[in-house]
């Protein structure tokens, strides 16, 4: 990765006794991925996709080296890309059999041709090594006009199928609960109402509160088949 040292942490970040901080989602999705990440990246590690590479501080203890791939940065921030790609199009300039982990997270759904990065993702990966891949489900629109799919953990197993991998785990994370909470933030964010930010004030203070708790750890038990915020993938390749 270009630029270690000057990266610092975005999205996801923790506190000084390892609690995920931000809003109700950050910390779903945090605390979703934290454990697949750790137990799973080894070697070289391909963070494919990796924007601002968030989930470094997760993975970097636990790899050699990482390779940072996405498009090209236009916003004049830091890059920590090592190589540019078109992931709907363009060959991953990355040796075959060459890396021990692929690390994709909420980029497949921005992928026109997922079929194609899949087989790229695959092509790279040494045998025995892990694919980590989490999308979301029950989602708004997001990076208009780049959001082109929802797959449910059925199509991901046939992507792994097709491609020479075998379902190590497959995970939901969130259901009705957090579907609801995520929804309502986003719609009210969006357009405008009076008093808007007494409402997100509340709304947060209402997340933190309600996350964790016995019931609606019962609700997201019973829903989350049918409704899942999203779901986080480890294959194997044979």
């Amino acid at each position: 990765m270009k630029n270690k040292e000057l990266w610092k942490p975005s999205q996801f970040q923790k506190t000084a006794d390892g609690k995920f901080m931000g809003s109700y989602l950050h910390k779903i999705v945090g605390y979703s991925h934290e454990p697949i990440i750790r137990k799973y990246a080894k070697g070289i590690l391909a963070d494919v996709g990796c924007g601002s590479v968030p989930y470094y501080f997760l993975y970097k203890e636990h790899v050699d080296d990482n390779i940072c791939i996405d498009w090209g940065r236009e916003d004049g921030e830091i890059s920590f890309l090592d190589h540019v790609a078109d992931l709907n199009r363009d060959s991953i300039p990355v040796e075959t059999n060459k890396v021990d982990t692929i690390l994709c997270t909420d980029v497949l759904e921005h992928i026109s041709q997922p079929e194609h990065l899949f087989a790229e993702m695959a092509r790279i990966m040494k045998p025995g090594g892990h694919m980590i891949l989490t999308v979301p489900f029950m989602y708004w629109i997001h990076d208009s006009p780049y959001d082109y799919h929802r797959y449910t953990k059925f199509k991901l197993v046939d992507f792994c199928e097709r491609n020479g991998l075998e379902v190590v785990e497959i995970s939901k994370y969130g259901g009705l609960p957090e579907v609801i909470y995520d929804l309502v933030y986003k719609g009210f964010n969006y357009n405008y109402i009076p008093m808007k930010r007494p409402f997100f004030f509340i709304w947060r203070k209402l997340g933190s509160m309600l996350y964790g708790t016995r019931m609606i750890k019962r609700i997201t038990e019973q829903t989350n088949d049918i409704m899942p915020l999203g779901y986080a993938l480890v294959a194997r390749k044979k």
